[in-house]
């Protein structure tokens, strides 16, 4: 009887945590893609699930806070190894050009105008170095952006989930509120003798 008892209360654990599992492949099928439609639907099968499996979307919600944390250290990585390897190599700085503080904005910038600012600094650059240069600049910028479309798809779910997770929640309350109960029910005001 305890196996029994047992099991049932370890299959909901494990068929969450599958769950989870799938929703984070989900997640990156989505990512690759560039479409929200799959997540979207799975997301609203949870909810139509009885009862909705909050526990679940709130499991979602923290992966996809964490993967969110991730994509944007990622990115700002990104720009800083290009930011680094000027200065150190070229003595030149395109902070003025690409700030941290508009990392979204980086993967907008065009090589001709990231060469056009190191050449008013100078920098003399070869046929094969400016090639070179070139790649790994377009090879940035490029990553830049698939980084900033991942960071806004990761964020629409992420937001997706957690005001589903607050309205839920919202809903449960007033059907749990007892109008008739006063809001403050401190301690007695009138202790007996």
């Amino acid at each position: 009887m305890l196996e029994y008892t047992l099991g049932r209360n370890m299959f909901p654990s494990a068929e969450s945590h599958f769950l989870r599992i799938e929703a984070m492949q989900i997640f990156e099928q989505c990512l690759t893609n560039g479409d929200a439609e799959a997540m979207t639907s799975f997301i609203e099968r949870q909810l139509l699930h009885d009862p909705p499996r909050l526990q679940l979307l709130r499991d979602m919600a923290d992966d996809l806070q964490q993967r969110l944390l991730s994509l944007r250290e990622y990115h700002f990585d990104v720009r800083e190894r290009v930011v680094t390897m000027l200065r150190e190599s070229y003595h030149v700085d395109i902070a003025p050009l690409a700030p941290p503080a508009l990392l979204d904005e980086y993967h907008h910038l065009t090589i001709d105008e990231l060469f056009a600012f190191i050449q008013t600094h100078g920098v003399k650059l070869s046929e094969n170095d400016a090639t070179i240069l070139r790649k790994m600049i377009d090879a940035s910028l490029q990553m830049a952006a698939q980084l900033s479309n991942d960071i806004h798809l990761t964020m629409q779910f992420h937001t997706m989930v957690v005001d589903w997770l607050d309205g839920i929640s919202a809903t449960i309350a007033r059907q749990h509120w007892n109008p008739h109960t006063p809001i403050d029910q401190g301690p007695d005001k009138n202790p007996h003798h």
